[in-house]
């Protein structure tokens, strides 16, 4: 590339950098960006119900937008919603789509009811999400849902740990 300085190690390109003028003053490129990636594959698998490692192999194959922030991949909400196939939360209705999804098994397991009996609410018209090829509910849909289908009133937020 012309005004670059560069060669080659070990068979790759590399360059250093340009040479002649600098850009200077208001022309000098910002070192820091303001951006939305604030969750790490941790939060995203944590959402999602899967592992880590499965984030991480969407990620590198691009099936998961994100980006990677000082050496670590990183996500915005946007892009984790882009991966549910079901409807995008918009406005004031983002907040409750932040919270972990379930799996059938899990949801079965806080209703305390067999996961057959859940696999018949998914028939009867328990909303779903497909993040990548798994069943997922979002807590609010399935609260919403059993409220109006069959009068139950009850929290489906992840249980809390607590420490003595």
């Amino acid at each position: 590339f012309p005004g670059q300085i560069g060669g080659s190690l070990g068979g790759r390109r590399f360059f250093c950098g340009f040479f002649g003028a600098r850009p200077s003053g208001d022309n000098l490129p910002s070192m820091t960006q303001k951006h939305d990636y604030i969750l790490t594959v941790a939060d995203v698998a944590a959402h999602f119900a899967l592992e880590p490692r499965t984030i991480r192999t969407h990620l590198k194959s691009g099936a998961l937008p994100g980006a990677k922030v000082r050496g670590k991949w990183m996500c915005q909400w946007q892009d984790v919603w882009s991966a549910e196939r079901g409807p995008f939360p918009k406005g004031d209705r983002q907040g409750l789509y932040q919270k972990p999804m379930r799996s059938r098994r899990s949801l079965a397991a806080k209703l305390e009811v067999h996961i057959s009996t859940v696999d018949r609410y998914i028939e009867e018209g328990l909303p779903t999400r497909n993040v990548f090829g798994s069943v997922r509910i979002a807590p609010f849909d399935a609260e919403t849902w059993l409220r109006a289908t069959y009068g139950l009133s009850i929290s489906l937020e992840e249980d809390e740990v607590r420490t003595s």
